[in-house]
This record gives C-alpha cells, sequence and structure tokens, in this order.
C-alpha cells in the first residue's frame, strides 16, 4: 500500500520546512488511517522535527530509533549503506563497486558511523531514556524524506525487532525507493511522490537545512516539557 497524494505528484518546493512537512503528512493519515495505539518512531536528525509535528498532530507519543548512512568519504550526504543502533547493516554493493571503493576506505566509514550513532544515543539518552523505550507493537516510521531508501530498510529491519507492524510516513520519496521500501513494511504514507531525474529530498522543501543535533535536542527537550512520553 503507497498512499500519497495525486494533486502533488512530481510538484516541488512543497513545504515550508519540515514542520509544515509534518503537519501536512498528518492530515494526509489521519484522514485515510486509525492511528490508535501507534507511536511515531523518528529517525534523527531530520526526521525529528516531522515526528515531533506528527506525535502533536494525531496525539501519539514520540519516539527514536537512530540509522545514520555509511557516507563516502568525499561527501556529507550521499552514502553506500546504512547501519542503525541496534546493528543492522545493510550495503549497497552496486554502489561500493561502482565508485571501486577499497576494503580500508569502506571500513574507515562504517567505524565512522558506528561512532556517529553511538554519539547520538548517548546525547538522547541524556535528555531521556523514555525515547529508545518502546511501549507499543505499532509504529509509524518517519524520516524528512526517501533518497535511495537503504537508510529507511534498515530502519524497517530494525524496528521490526520491536513492532509487530511497522508503517512508513514521509513528506517525499522517489517513486523507486517508494517501491523498493513498500514490500518491506505494511504501508506507506508519501505526500510527494516524484518520478523524474535527480531526484532530491531537500527539492520538496522551500526552506532547507541540514538538522544539527543540538537543534534535534533542543526540540527534543520541548517535546518532553510540552507534550512528555509518559501518557
Amino acid at each position: 500500500m503507497i498512499v500519497h497524494e495525486s494533486s502533488l505528484f512530481n510538484k516541488t518546493h512543497i513545504f515550508r520546512n519540515r514542520f509544515h512537512a509534518g503537519k501536512f503528512l498528518s492530515e494526509l493519515i489521519s484522514s485515510r488511517f486509525s492511528v490508535e495505539d501507534f507511536v511515531i518512531l523518528a529517525i534523527p536528525a531530520g526526521g525529528v522535527p516531522v515526528g515531533y509535528e506528527m506525535a502533536k498532530n494525531l496525539g501519539l507519543k514520540l519516539k527514536l530509533i537512530i540509522v545514520s548512512k555509511i557516507l563516502f568519504p568525499w561527501t556529507t550526504e550521499a552514502g553506500f549503506g546504512a547501519i542503525s543502533m541496534h546493528n543492522v547493516v545493510k550495503i549497497n554493493e552496486e554502489a561500493i563497486s561502482y565508485f571501486a571503493l577499497k576494503e580500508n576506505t569502506i571500513a574507515k566509514q562504517i567505524d565512522e558511523c558506528r561512532k556517529k550513532i553511538e554519539r547520538r544515543r548517548r546525547l538522547i539518552e541524556g535528555i531521556s531514556k523514555e525515547f529508545f523505550e518502546y511501549d507499543s507493537d505499532k509504529a509509524i516510521l518517519v524520516d524528512d524524506g526517501l533518497a535511495s531508501g537503504f537508510t529507511m530498510l534498515t530502519a524497517i529491519e530494525s524496528a521490526r525487532r520491536f513492532f509487530d507492524r511497522v508503517y512508513v510516513a514521509v513528506p517525499t520519496a522517489s517513486l523507486k525507493a517508494a517501491e523498493l521500501i513498500q514490500p518491506e513494511c505494511d504501508g506507506l504514507f508519501c505526500s510527494n511522490l516524484r518520478d523524474f531525474y535527480p531526484y532530491a529530498v531537500a527539492d520538496a522543501y522551500i526552506e532547507w537545512h541540514d538538522v544539527s543535533e543540538d537543534e534535534m535536542l533542543e526540540l527534543l527537550k520541548l517535546y518532553l516539557k510540552n507534550h512528555g512520553n509518559s501518557r
């Protein structure tokens, strides 16, 4: 099941920011689906503003699952796989072959990715361990968009260890990534599907910047202050 907003197909620059995207996505889901007993399971850092807004609008608890791209050494955006905080690892062998990555480069980038995940876990647990305490068997897995889909595939496999039902909700996705993800989850909600090349998550947003860890942490503190996880 892929649920999307047909009027936004192949459109760009739709959402003011990630909060606006989360509100829009909440409306798409609530108009077609009962979210009773679900939790929002956001992927830091970019998925946190989207998940924050969805938790607020849908009246659900906000939980987190840390998944990070294994980055190419020459960029902070593109990667050749992903790792989760629960040690689920997915590697894009085609990307490794295409760029002729050497074993020592691959090992170094994987090590950097694991360090990033552990740092984020410590930072978030310093605010509250409740974000990693899963008290439902149904989750809506949230990020700010799908490009290749490898990060989300890793997140789904990791989430399956804790949740019987895992839906995915993203403001924007390439059709190729959506079709890759759909068989692995119980359903996919996407406001803005695009089926043209090149695809960039950022193109769905008017205001776009990388969410810093400090920004993410302040938002999590605000969530606990205003909503709390003990509901």
